[in-house]
């Protein structure tokens, strides 16, 4: 069913009308299913597909994934043709393993009830799933994880049956997307080398990687996000995040900020990078504070260092983010209440904190003090004076479920 698919990372091609020509190619005399952002117009969908499952991103969950698995498992398709933002990738290739041996998907679900973190069984993904992205900077498209949903939070879900088999980068598709959404997606494939950089101990080739890439974002999206060619770039720059030795290091769980946000982001119902504008300085500050919890104060100073000399930033690091997004007009939350401080904090001990891997040592205190120093906006959404931007993509957005979040079962 996936046609002996076994290398590391997907096969990517890039450039203009590449979505046309590929997707045609790769699905045809092919059973099709196709998995789609409702709201993207996406011309070069194969004529007959099999299948279709037109999703509203804002309302997909783990009954979303388990409606598509099932029509997958009913009808089962050669290729599965996903396109849209992260939210939608991730749904498609989480509804994918209801073609893997064995109940990887029941058990990814029933996990990640009591679990936030959880890792699959070892297996080559089901059936090759071709992925188009429609926003920028997750690289869904092109790493072997998924974000799921459910009742309890934003759950992580990691393993190699996660995979694309392809990964289709076309400017034509990214045109659409406003210059602060294309920042925002710049600023999160950023802050992926980032947080990967304050792990210590890094090899000189996963901190040159994570430096050339660093730079070449901050450089392409600070002047070139209104033209297609620099939007593709930052396409690929993103993507080549996940096929570099830039994120590699002897501690999996660097990105430290990225489990904070999560929880913010879920919590308070507002859009991940939102949550990770407002987060990021404090949590860089508590490096810099040299508490070893958060990261090593040495490697974060080193990667700034390298990585933002191009745009003149603060070289105090947490300063420079923070200058960084405010620069950027990055959208942030309100203010939240001194309860919901509270209600985050003890969300993010609970899933993340206290004796788990992921943020192991920090208490509900830690992340009360985070977010009471978080660089929230005021009630009417103004930043600093500022008018904040139009929201950008939909990731881990506000769920408003609709009366179904799937259309066009067939």
């Amino acid at each position: 069913m996936t046609a002996g698919f076994t290398a590391r990372v997907p096969t990517l091609w890039h450039g203009r009308g590449v979505a046309r020509t590929m997707t045609a190619r790769l699905t045809a005399h092919r059973a099709t299913m196709i998995i789609v952002d409702a709201g993207v117009r996406v011309p070069f969908l194969p004529a007959r597909p099999t299948d279709v499952a037109e999703l509203d991103p804002a309302a997909v969950d783990a009954e979303t994934i388990l409606e598509i698995a099932e029509r997958i498992a009913r009808r089962p398709p050669e290729v599965i043709l996903a396109v849209g933002g992260g939210t939608v990738l991730d749904a498609a290739k989480l509804a994918a393993l209801a073609l893997a041996p064995g109940r990887s998907l029941q058990f990814a679900l029933e996990r990640a009830q009591s679990e936030a973190l959880t890792f699959l069984p070892d297996a080559p993904p089901p059936v090759d799933l071709v992925a188009v992205p429609t926003t920028l900077g997750t690289s869904s498209e092109t790493n072997s994880v998924s974000i799921l949903t459910n009742t309890r939070g934003h759950r992580l879900v990691i393993g190699r049956a996660l995979r694309p088999r392809h990964a289709l980068l076309d400017e034509e598709n990214l045109l659409t997307l406003t210059a602060a959404q294309v920042r925002e997606g710049a600023l999160e494939a950023f802050l992926r080398l980032a947080g990967a950089s304050t792990g210590p101990a890094r090899s000189a080739r996963a901190h040159d990687d994570a430096v050339a890439l660093g730079r070449a974002i901050l450089e392409t999206a600070d002047g070139r996000v209104d033209s297609g060619e620099g939007r593709l770039r930052l396409g690929r720059l993103s993507a080549a995040t996940q096929r570099s030795a830039a994120l590699r290091g002897p501690d999996p769980y660097a990105p430290r900020h990225w489990y904070v946000a999560n929880e913010v982001a879920f919590h308070l119902g507002v859009r991940k990078m939102s949550a990770t504008a407002a987060t990021i300085a404090p949590v860089w500050q508590r490096i810099l504070d040299r508490d070893p919890r958060w990261g090593d104060r040495a490697s974060l100073e080193r990667f700034w260092a390298s990585a933002s000399p191009p745009l003149r930033l603060p070289l105090d690091p947490a300063r420079g983010i923070a200058e960084l997004v405010t620069r950027w007009g990055i959208d942030r939350p309100p203010t939240p209440s001194s309860r919901d401080i509270d209600r985050v904090a003890a969300a993010i001990e609970n899933a993340w904190g206290a004796r788990r891997p992921m943020l192991s040592g920090l208490v509900e205190s830690d992340f009360r003090d985070v977010l009471r120093a978080s660089a929230w906006s005021d009630r009417r959404g103004v930043l600093h004076g500022v008018p904040a931007p139009r929201e950008g993509g939909e990731r881990h957005g506000p769920r408003h479920r609709l009366a179904s979040p799937i259309r066009g079962a067939r």
